[in-house]
C-alpha cells in the first residue's frame, strides 16, 4: 500500500455524511416509508437506530450510479486500498458484478474459456450474451473430493485448440478455500491477448496478504483485468454487499461498458445500509494490524484443536480463515446436525465433510470468538443419525467441453419434464445446482452423463436443496429433433 494512503484509509466519508444528515433531519418527507424507523414498532423497534442510516438520494448523500460526492470519495478510498484502476460498490451481490464484467468485455456470440467450477451467476452471464462457452475441467482434490482450479496444462492445450477466444473466466479461490497457480494462468492468457475475468467471491480478504503471508494474494495483484468479490462473505459487510475491481490493464472502452452494465443491472434505489457496510468493511480490513491478522489465523487453530479434542479430523485450507472438519463415524450431513445441536452452524455440509468460515478480528476480540464449553458429543457409528449413499469422486469431465445445444438454439426448442433418473443422455433445459455452494452439477444445454446422475442421486437422498428440479424431482429437458 502507498504510504500516504494509511491516513486516507481511516476515513469513512459516507458514514460521516449519513450521521450528519441524521442529526439534521427532524422528519422525513421522502422515501423509504419507514421514516427513519418511526413506524417500526413492538419487537421491531430495536432497528430504529439502524434505520436512520437507511436513506435515499437526498441533498448531500450523492447517487451511486453517477457519484460525484461522498459516494465517489468512499469508492475512491476502496480503489486506493485495493490498488485497482477503479473499484465499485455492488448492492446486488457478486452476481451483478459477474454479469456486468461478462457483458462489458465480450461480444455477443463470442467464444470464452470458463472454469467448469463456476457459480451459477457466471452461467447466467454467458447465456445473456449468447456466448459460446468452452468449459475447462478443474483438477480434483482426491482427499476432500473438491475441485481445485484448472491446471496450466489444461489451459495451454485449450489455447492451442481455440487461440482466438475473447476471455478467460475463473473462480478463485474455490468454495473450499483452495488456491491454484492463477498467476501463471493469467500470464498465459495475456500472451493470447485474452481478457481475464475472476470471480473472487471468497477472496475479498486476500488483500491482507500485504501484511500477513499466511494469506494468498488476490488475482487483482496478479494482473487480472476484472475481479469481483463478495465483501459480505469474508469481510464484515451486510449480505448482498460486494466489490468490483477494474484491473490496471483493462482498456477504457471495456471499462465504460462495464460501468454501463452496472448501471443497467443494479437497483436504481441502492441501499445506503449496504453501501455503508461496504465502506465499513474496507475501513475495517484496511486498519487491521499485523497482530490482528495473526490473531485471526490463531483463532482458526484454536477451533481446530477443539474439534480434534472431540475426536474429529480437521484439514487446514489454503485460505487460513477456512477449516474442513470430518468424522470417521459420520458423513458431513450427519456431522452438521451434531454440531448444530450445540449452536454451531457450518457454511457447507456434503457427503464427506463440513466447511467452516472464520472472521477477521482485532486482537482484543479473540476472547469473544473462542470455544466456551465442551458440550459437543459425537455419536458412534451404531448411533448414526441417518444412512446416506456415498460417492467416491466427483464427475470426471473432459479437459474441454462445449454445450450440446448452444444458447441461441435452446430458445427455439420445446421442453418436457421427466423424472431426473430418466434423463441420461438428454440435454438439460435448466442448470441443476445443489445449493450451497451454487456450482452447477449439470449445465443448461449440456447432455446429462451417467456420473452426473450418480452424484445427483446422492444429493437427492441427502434431501439437499437442488435448484433446477421441480417439487416432483423432475428435470426439464429439451425435445431434440431426431
Amino acid at each position: 500500500m502507498k504510504e500516504s494512503s494509511y491516513f486516507n484509509q481511516q476515513q469513512r466519508p459516507l458514514f460521516a455524511a449519513l450521521k450528519q444528515h441524521g442529526e439534521k433531519e427532524q422528519f422525513s418527507f421522502h422515501v423509504p416509508g419507514h421514516k427513519n424507523g418511526l413506524n417500526w414498532i413492538d419487537e421491531m423497534a430495536v432497528f430504529r437506530d439502524v434505520l436512520k442510516f437507511d436513506q435515499t438520494e437526498v441533498t448531500g448523500l450523492d447517487y451511486l450510479h453517477e457519484s460525484e460526492g461522498v459516494l465517489k470519495e468512499s469508492q475512491d478510498l476502496l480503489t486506493d486500498f485495493y490498488q485497482s484502476q477503479q473499484s465499485y460498490y455492488l448492492v446486488n451481490g457478486s452476481t451483478v458484478g459477474n454479469l456486468a464484467m461478462i457483458m462489458g468485455t465480450t461480444t455477443k456470440g463470442g467464444s470464452v474459456f470458463v472454469d467448469r467450477n463456476v457459480h451459477q451467476s457466471i452461467i447466467h452471464g454467458l447465456e445473456l450474451n449468447g456466448l459460446q462457452p468452452i468449459f475447462l475441467a478443474p483438477e480434483i482434490d482426491v482427499q476432500n473430493q473438491s475441485p481445485v482450479g484448472i491446471s496450466l496444462e489444461t489451459l495451454r492445450n485449450a489455447f492451442m485448440r481455440y487461440p482466438t477466444v475473447e476471455a478467460l473466466i475463473l473462480t478463485y479461490p474455490t468454495y473450499d478455500g483452495a488456491i491454484y497457480p492463477i498467476k501463471e494462468l493469467l500470464a498465459l492468457a495475456k500472451e493470447y491477448k485474452c481478457i481475464t475475468l475472476v470471480d473472487e467471491a471468497h477472496g475479498a480478504h486476500f488483500v491482507v496478504a500485504e501484511k500477513n503471508r499466511e494469506f494468498p494474494m488476490s488475482a487483482l495483484a496478479y494482473g487480472a483485468d476484472i475481479v469481483v468479490q463478495s465483501a459480505h462473505k469474508m469481510l464484515p459487510a451486510l449480505t448482498q454487499g460486494a466489490y468490483l475491481h477494474i484491473g490496471t490493464s483493462l482498456s477504457q472502452p471495456h471499462k465504460k461498458r462495464v460501468e454501463h452494465y452496472l448501471h443497467m443491472f443494479q437497483s436504481s434505489s441502492p441501499s445506503y445500509l449496504l453501501m455503508l457496510s461496504l465502506e465499513y468493511a474496507r475501513w475495517f480490513v484496511a486498519n487491521l494490524t499485523v497482530r490482528d491478522s495473526e490473531a485471526s489465523c490463531e483463532l482458526v487453530r484454536i477451533w481446530a484443536k477443539w474439534f480434534q479434542q472431540h475426536d474429529l479430523k480437521v484439514s487446514f485450507c489454503d485460505d487460513p480463515l477456512k477449516l474442513i472438519v470430518a468424522s470417521d463415524r459420520l458423513n458431513g450431513s450427519e456431522l452438521s446436525q451434531v454440531i448444530e445441536s450445540v449452536g454451531l452452524f457450518p457454511e457447507l455440509a456434503d457427503e464427506k465433510k463440513i466447511l467452516l468460515t472464520f472472521p477477521l478480528i482485532k486482537v482484543e476480540q479473540m476472547i469473544d470468538f473462542q470455544p466456551n464449553d465442551n458440550s459437543l458429543v459425537v455419536p458412534d457409528k451404531k448411533k448414526s443419525l441417518q444412512k446416506f449413499q456415498k460417492i467416491e469422486r466427483l464427475p470426471s469431465y473432459p479437459g474441454c467441453t462445449n454445450l450440446a445445444i448452444d444458447y441461441g438454439k435452446q430458445q427455439e426448442l420445446e421442453t418436457e419434464k421427466l423424472d431426473w433418473e430418466m434423463c441420461l443422455n438428454r440435454v438439460s433445459a435448466k442448470n441443476i445446482i445443489p445449493y450451497p455452494p451454487g456450482v452447477p452439477l449439470v449445465l443448461k444445454g449440456e447432455r446429462v452423463a451417467e456420473e452426473q446422475l450418480k452424484q445427483l442421486h446422492v444429493w437427492h437422498n441427502q434431501k439437499a436443496r437442488i435448484v433446477g428440479l421441480d417439487d416432483k424431482a423432475q428435470m426439464e429437458v429439451y425435445c431434440e429433433e431426431v
